[in-house]
């Protein structure tokens, strides 16, 4: 398949987390590959007599009792069941190694994620039409063949080495116990074996390397896709723009529901209008519950006038509270004096006006 000129920016993290799901991801099967077999080399260099030695008993045991036994169906169902539980005992911890070695080789390239996605059957996989495609009209046969044919290259020129190397050896052998001459067989196989194992280790970190670099190069994405995926991921702007639009309104809404409930109310006179409220016992200081310019601000001023909430000018101090407080924020110090005055002159208009009704 040709690649798309167009794709020339880096995957981000959500398409690398969507093709993680998806089940695509970088992963060389020569890791597992290399890795178990060094594992199973490393295990029958350690306990491999247990493979000869453990057989050679049982059958030992056969060959010393067989003439002794009574040969009925019973009989031949005990030796049945005791030549299986010793096969079990032999190979159970072998299998569960290369088990436990096959998962570790995948943690290492991939992590350790369950993606339910990707073991979804998909009916694509069986159209014939696109396998025939994946397997002959792209470059990826061509490099798995080269691969193949350097591996197979590289292990026979290892395992003819070796022979080389032991060459005169194998005619010493015909006159030999049949125990020296498998001795020695299973060393030069062993030569041979831990060999390829090491080669094979290295091939496969390079053809990770390389399956790593052909997956992120069919990630990329075109400069049009990482905008599709920030709209996708932020939100439509406009959508945007209304949903905030909608959220000051409510808050808006919920300031003029709190300005009833103000001491006073200092404004600009005619541009900015901030509601103060002073608790006492609550608060250590006035607080502005609302604050607003231009309509609102005239929004704030009826309201007031309607509850009978003092509104009083004062363009300076309108304008700092407008500036620098916050609602539901608590005035600073270098604004007690002004703000005091300013509810002094309230309270004593307010006293004046309850002696004078008086």
């Amino acid at each position: 398949m040709a690649k798309d000129p167009s794709k020339t920016e880096k995957p981000t993290a959500k398409k690398l987390s969507k093709s993680r799901e998806e089940g695509q991801v970088a992963k060389s099967q020569e890791v597992g590959s290399s890795f178990i077999l060094i594992a199973a080399l490393a295990y029958f260099f350690f306990v491999g007599r247990r493979f000869f030695q453990d057989p050679a008993d049982l059958m030992r045991y056969f060959f010393q009792y067989a003439l002794h036994l009574e040969i009925n169906p019973a009989m031949v169902y005990n030796l049945f069941l005791l030549t299986i539980r010793q096969m079990f005992y032999l190979l159970a911890p072998f299998l569960l190694l290369m088990m436990v070695v096959g998962f570790i080789a995948n943690v290492v390239q991939v992590g350790f994620k369950i993606t339910p996605k990707a073991m979804q059957p998909k009916l694509s996989k069986f159209n014939p039409i696109s396998g025939f495609k994946s397997k002959f009209m792209s470059l990826k046969p061509l490099v798995e063949l080269f691969k193949s044919c350097l591996k197979i290259g590289a292990l026979g020129y290892i395992a003819y080495s070796v022979y080389r190397q032991n060459f005169e050896g194998f005619f010493t052998l015909m006159n030999q116990p049949i125990g020296l001459i498998l001795n020695f067989i299973a060393g030069v196989s062993f030569q041979i074996l831990w060999r390829c194992g090491i080669l094979m280790l290295f091939l496969a970190i390079a053809d990770y390397a390389y399956q790593r670099w052909e997956f992120m190069e069919g990630q990329k994405m075109s400069k049009q896709d990482i905008k599709d995926e920030m709209k996708q991921s932020e939100g439509d702007p406009e959508i945007k723009a209304r949903i905030r639009s909608m959220q000051m309104s409510v808050a808006r809404q919920r300031m003029m529901q709190e300005v009833p409930k103000a001491d006073v109310v200092i404004t600009n006179p005619t541009h900015i209008a901030v509601a103060l409220r002073y608790d006492q016992e609550k608060s250590e200081a006035p607080e502005v519950i609302a604050k607003g310019a231009g309509l609102v601000a005239e929004k704030i001023k009826s309201i007031a006038r309607e509850h009978g909430i003092p509104v009083v000018e004062n363009k300076a101090l309108a304008r700092i509270l407008f500036k620098i407080v916050e609602i539901n924020q608590m005035i600073p110090e270098n604004l007690y004096q002004a703000v005091a005055e300013v509810l002094a002159y309230i309270y004593r208009r307010d006293g004046a006006a309850k002696a004078s009704g008086n």
